[in-house]
């Protein structure tokens, strides 16, 4: 299992219908540190406040069960991926890939002004 935490967790239900290019997601969790047990409630706009996970920590969460959230395998960030996976509450995406987006599409990834 992947232990590394470079997850973001996309909440589909709450983003599926404003979502389009240049729109944010809706995101799970409040940023951690890796010794402090992880966030599984809240939302948030910013991928540099969002909780970052590890698939294993999913795996392991409980949240896997049913079609709660997709945790065999990170989703690819493109368009239409919300209607893709609409039968998910929740789906997660690589940091890295969704950091490339907001940069792409000038949103901000912390709150502040977008640079």
């Amino acid at each position: 299992m992947n232990n590394e935490r470079n997850l973001l967790a996309i909440s589909i239900k709450h983003t599926e219908h404003r979502w389009k290019f240049g729109k944010p997601c809706v995101l799970w969790g409040s940023r951690t540190q890796d010794g402090e047990k992880r966030s599984f409630g809240g939302y948030t706009i910013f991928p540099k406040k969002a909780e970052l996970y590890s698939l294993s920590e999913w795996q392991n969460s409980g949240y896997g069960a049913g079609n709660v959230c997709k945790v065999d395998e990170p989703v690819e960030l493109q368009i239409g991926f919300c209607k893709k996976f609409k039968r998910y509450d929740t789906v997660l995406v690589r940091y890295d890939d969704y950091i490339n987006y907001c940069k792409c599409a000038c949103l901000s990834l912390d709150g502040g002004e977008w640079r």
